[in-house]
């Protein structure tokens, strides 16, 4: 998990684009000039001011706290290499830190609350395939970004979350070169 959020602060998508902000269409061309105007309110946006939100969605109480207490410690440990570092695009990353405390209905509640009352950019969070099938709807709904940090059963694909684990449907067997 610490590769992948590294690499997703330090590459900016976050700053740039934020996860509800709508894409201009493709054909939108735009000057150098109008390229610096529009590049003024990314100064505002997401979590505004000089920092860029990100959520924490792993059960730090009950049962998996055991399995997930680690997965907040490296996030943390890597934002804080970031800021050190000077932050993304000069923004320091500032996480919201939130237990679901083992409860999967629980995990849909705090995922919106990070969304909605938070406003973080992304959400790097759950452990268990139904935590992430709980949040899923509400990531759906509200045009969220969770990254998912471990393997899964496959047969699922969103474009609000990143699978960043291995599934066993991802690859054909036997290879059909064979």
């Amino acid at each position: 998990m610490r590769k992948w959020l590294l690499v997703v602060l330090a590459s900016g998508q976050l700053g740039l684009f934020g996860c509800n902000k709508a894409e201009p269409p493709p054909e939108a061309k735009t000057t150098e000039g109008e390229a610096a105007a529009s590049a003024a309110p990314l100064a505002a946006a997401p979590g505004g001011g000089d920092t860029i939100k990100v959520g924490i969605l792993h059960s730090l109480s009950g049962t998996m706290a055991i399995s997930e207490t680690s997965l907040r410690d490296v996030a943390l440990m890597t934002i804080d290499e970031l800021n050190a570092a000077g932050g993304v695009l000069g923004k320091k990353i500032e996480a919201v830190v939130v237990d679901p405390a083992s409860n999967w209905p629980l995990f849909a509640e705090k995922a919106r609350e990070l969304l909605q009352k938070d406003a973080v950019a992304a959400v790097f969070g759950c452990w268990t395939s139904v935590s992430r099938k709980s949040v899923l709807p509400v990531f759906e709904e509200l045009n969220g970004l969770l990254f998912y940090p471990v393997q899964y059963e496959g047969e699922e694909s969103s474009r609000n979350v990143f699978y960043t684990g291995a599934a066993p449907t991802s690859r054909r067997f036997p290879p059909s070169n064979i």
